[in-house]
């Protein structure tokens, strides 16, 4: 294993951000460019961070991924729930009525599923009725 020159080490400490981790720790991240922060703590960038951020999260489409595994009349309060987790991340909605909302959403789910099954049930029940009355 080589030893690294103490130049190069100095040169690589140099490129380190100077911006610090939710966690407090430093950034161990690299400069790019000029400056001494990375992408994500440079104030300069923000407006570049922010267009970024929606458009990776367009890319994900978790609503689009969704509408092929919820039922239509779930999809609303998806919407809404999606919408209310990025208020709060923002700062905008109060976290106990968004936990409010979380859990009359979680309600509303269960007796949606309960109907759900309720229907299966008779369907189920019906066919084997009919088979039950076809063999008579």
């Amino acid at each position: 294993m080589a030893i690294e020159p103490e130049a190069s080490r100095s040169k690589s400490k140099q490129a380190q951000c100077a911006g610090t981790r939710k966690d407090g720790m430093r950034c161990t991240a690299r400069v790019m460019g000029a400056g001494e922060h990375c992408f994500a703590h440079d104030p300069a960038k923000a407006a570049q961070r922010d267009q970024a951020r929606r458009k990776g999260g367009a890319g994900r489409a978790i609503r689009h991924r969704l509408d092929h595994l919820v039922p239509a009349t779930l999809r609303p309060m998806i919407g809404d729930l999606l919408d209310a987790l990025g208020e709060v991340h923002a700062g905008t909605l109060d976290p106990k009525r968004a936990s409010a909302m979380a859990a009359l959403a979680g309600a509303i789910t269960r007796a949606y599923g309960v109907g759900i099954l309720e229907e299966r049930l008779q369907a189920l029940e019906a066919a084997q009725a009919a088979q039950e009355g076809g063999e008579a």
